[in-house]
């Protein structure tokens, strides 16, 4: 079922000012947008009966010059923030700028969505974004971990800006239910499935693994308890409640598509589950350990299986307990580097980058990959203005769908145009 496209349309009596004129009049554009949407086009008399579903995409359409008294007129039942849509047919285009220095003026954002069919339908893809964020419940297991000093998130500011409901669930609850009896169920014959499956298994013992089962089986349940669709946990407490630590719990929970991450990182787990909504690709949570002029290694105890071609079942690296993942990635493939952070999740970042190779280094975290980039970009934003320490890695090269994502939601982007971050297309 495609998705309700709204076009609150504006046109002049020259240009005609029924439906069917305006399709003949912008049919190329029309046509592109009716092969990806459900589009409706509504004529000013019909503004004011406009029903809308969380789920429904609007824009005001200026499809001729001489609308801007139109706009004024009909300015305050208007969306915000404000996206006008122009082809630039009958001064459309001309209309449209005109009408966007007066919002602005009046200390509102405007953007403009005017170029070639197919990236129109990309940049409203991108802004349907939110709709699909709407209501989507994040679980805080645990507050954030005490060195995240430059991860706070104000949950209500972050509520408003994207629709999402931020769930703080303290961490006896997980505890409570990782001692209980029903997390011992099945627990030893999914070990033996996820041993069966690695590569090779280095430091744990199958009872380690069994107890690692045994905390997903915990955290799974108080997904299911409080409909999660994203879950990040302080799991270093963990280590010293339930003598075992989480790697293996997100990793079973990211393959299962429930996005999982670590140390209660709510910035990054929000990038996590955006990347997902947005592209589709599943997301390797990680922290930057080694920095050069084209290249950072990014690493991490924990990573989707999914995503691998191979796994190893390994100890987490700083406490050299428990159950953790080396990961061997697909090499020689685009990815993309992504951060949201901020107090209101109002900041970007992201580069493209190609994964050159996997890194087995005994003195860093378990998953290691090797990135490397055209230009040295990527590596100057982290040195000089990361948003954090944690960044998301993503399949493929997406950088565009953030580009229009950013534009579209308003977000600073953290990286300056000497670096010309954004545009690190390939």
């Amino acid at each position: 079922m495609k998705t309700i496209l709204h076009l609150l349309t504006l046109s002049s009596a020259f240009q005609g000012t029924t439906e069917e004129a305006i399709r003949r009049n912008h049919s190329e554009l029309l046509k592109a947008l009716d092969e990806a949407f459900d589009v409706r086009i509504l004529t000013e008399e019909h503004f004011t009966a406009l029903h809308l579903e969380s789920s429904d995409i609007v824009l005001v359409f200026i499809a001729s010059g001489g609308t801007e008294g139109l706009f004024i007129k009909h300015y305050a039942r208007m969306p915000k923030p404000l996206t006008l849509l122009t082809d630039g047919q009958a001064n459309s285009l001309a209309a449209s700028l005109e009408i966007s220095s007066w919002v602005r003026a009046h200390n509102e954002t405007c953007r403009i969505l005017h170029n070639d069919p197919e990236q129109v339908v990309e940049a409203i893809h991108a802004l349907h974004l939110r709709s699909l964020m709407q209501g989507q419940r994040l679980g805080i297991l645990g507050e954030p971990s005490v060195w995240l000093v430059s991860s706070h998130v104000d949950y209500e500011a972050a509520t408003r800006r994207w629709g999402t409901t931020f769930v703080r669930i303290p961490l006896f609850r997980v505890e409570n239910y990782f001692f209980a009896p029903e997390s011992e169920e099945g627990a030893e014959a999914e070990a033996e499935a996820f041993i069966a499956g690695a590569g090779k298994m280095v430091e744990p013992s199958k009872a380690e693994v069994i107890k690692a089962v045994r905390l997903y089986h915990a955290i799974r349940r108080i997904v299911d308890e409080e409909k999660l669709d994203a879950i990040t946990v302080r799991c270093f407490d963990l280590i010293s409640s339930c003598h075992t630590t989480g790697c293996l719990a997100l990793a079973l929970l990211n393959n299962e598509g429930i996005i999982a991450g670590c140390e209660g990182d709510v910035p990054s787990l929000f990038t996590m589950l955006l990347g997902k909504r947005l592209t589709q690709s599943d997301a390797f949570m990680a922290n930057p350990a080694r920095i050069r002029d084209k290249e950072v290694l990014f690493a991490h105890c924990t990573i989707g299986l999914k995503q691998t071609r191979q796994y190893i079942i390994r100890s987490h690296f700083e406490s050299g307990t428990g159950v953790a993942i080396q990961g061997l990635m697909r090499e020689h493939r685009p990815v993309t580097v992504v951060k949201i952070g901020g107090e209101d999740l109002g900041r970007i970042a992201f580069a493209s980058a190609i994964l050159a190779e996997n890194k087995n280094d005994p003195k860093r975290c378990r998953t290691q990959i090797l990135l490397r980039t055209k230009n040295a970009d990527l590596t100057h934003y982290l040195m000089n203005r990361s948003i954090g320490n944690h960044h998301v890695v993503l399949q493929g090269n997406c950088t565009e769908l953030f580009d229009h994502l950013s534009q579209a939601m308003d977000l600073h982007n953290e990286v300056t145009p000497a670096y010309t971050f954004a545009s690190g297309r390939s």
